[in-house]
């Protein structure tokens, strides 16, 4: 009983650390693109993207040195489905609509579908080498990584050109509330109290899982990816609370690229990914389903709603049903 209790109390803990990094971050990272002169949606594609998709890849990291690919690859998998359809879902139905004042979305939109299809692509290996083996290999590596550094590079070219248009889209945003010091405080210590939170509530979340006898692939896509996803949740809605549409929208697209070309590239490239066949036939296209239809919501009018928003929010749950079921 006494564990169950530190259990609970050490999950209570991780949430509010987890909040309140969220807000720090956000305070920071909106600050920083106005000092930047820079779209908020890119800090969200780069600084934020970045720091919160630093759980997953310390679970993913870990799991396939310890010779868990079915967690590694489940939590990525998991954790990009949350993202878009839980995180997503419920922000909108709390905002009742997201609004996204800068065209910069649009052109980062294909590098989220292109993730997405390029895992399915390289994890089944009878594409590339003909080979009847479901693994990503340190060459599957070498190429996420490498469309990982052509999204950055595109990212980092765009803001010198967004510097001729971005004063006039927020210019009544430009005037700073913090010195650049503190605002980079902001970003760091918001930054490593996600990490945190997030790690402390995925160590607990799973040593509750694995007394249960959940399988290691459960456990990925429901337990470490939820765990994972609550830095993004975190940003996500202090940011809409904030009116920082393009910074929540900006920070869930770019952890989910992050995820696949940054999570699995490194990961892959240290050590070989053994994937199940359920997570690339059946999850892996439920994340691209649901990544195909996100970009439909956002690009349509610039927004999404709270109809859009009940519609993913619904196909997670949906899905997590069936994932139950599998079991």
């Amino acid at each position: 009983m006494l564990a169950i209790i530190f259990v609970c109390l050490m999950i209570l803990i991780a949430l509010f650390v987890l909040l309140k990094g969220a807000d720090y971050l956000v305070d920071g990272s909106a600050d920083l693109a106005r000092f930047l002169r820079v779209s908020p949606i890119v800090v969200g594609l780069t600084i934020m993207a970045f720091g919160t998709s630093l759980p997953e890849f310390i679970i993913s990291f870990f799991s396939a040195l310890n010779g868990q690919s079915d967690i590694a690859i489940g939590n990525i998998v998991g954790s990009n489905i949350a993202n878009l359809a839980l995180i997503v879902g419920i922000g909108a139905i709390v905002a009742k609509n997201i609004k996204v004042r800068s065209t910069s979305l649009m052109y980062e939109m294909p590098f989220l579908v292109v993730s997405s299809f390029l895992l399915l692509i390289l994890a089944d290996d009878f594409f590339i080498f003909g080979k009847d083996t479901l693994t990503l290999s340190r060459f599957d590596g070498m190429v996420l990584l490498l469309v990982f550094v052509i999204f950055m590079s595109y990212i980092f070219s765009s803001i010198k050109e967004q510097r001729k248009t971005v004063t006039k889209e927020f210019s009544i945003e430009f005037k700073n509330k913090n010195p650049l010091w503190k605002n980079i405080l902001f970003v760091v210590g918001g930054l490593a109290a996600l990490i945190a939170g997030g790690r402390i509530f995925t160590l607990y979340a799973g040593q509750l899982a694995d007394l249960a006898g959940l399988s290691g692939s459960f456990i990925g896509l429901t337990i470490a990816a939820l765990g994972t996803s609550l830095p993004e949740l975190a940003a996500t809605i202090t940011a809409l609370w904030k009116k920082q549409g393009d910074i929540a929208l900006g920070n869930i697209v770019g952890s989910n690229i992050f995820n696949i070309l940054f999570v699995l590239g490194i990961t892959s490239m240290i050590r070989p990914i053994t994937i199940d066949s359920i997570i690339l036939s059946v999850d892996a296209i439920v994340m691209i389903f649901i990544s195909l239809v996100f970009l439909v919501f956002a690009t349509k009018d610039t927004n999404i709603n709270w109809t859009e928003g009940t519609s993913l929010l619904m196909m997670y749950v949906i899905y997590i049903i069936f994932v139950f079921w599998r079991m």
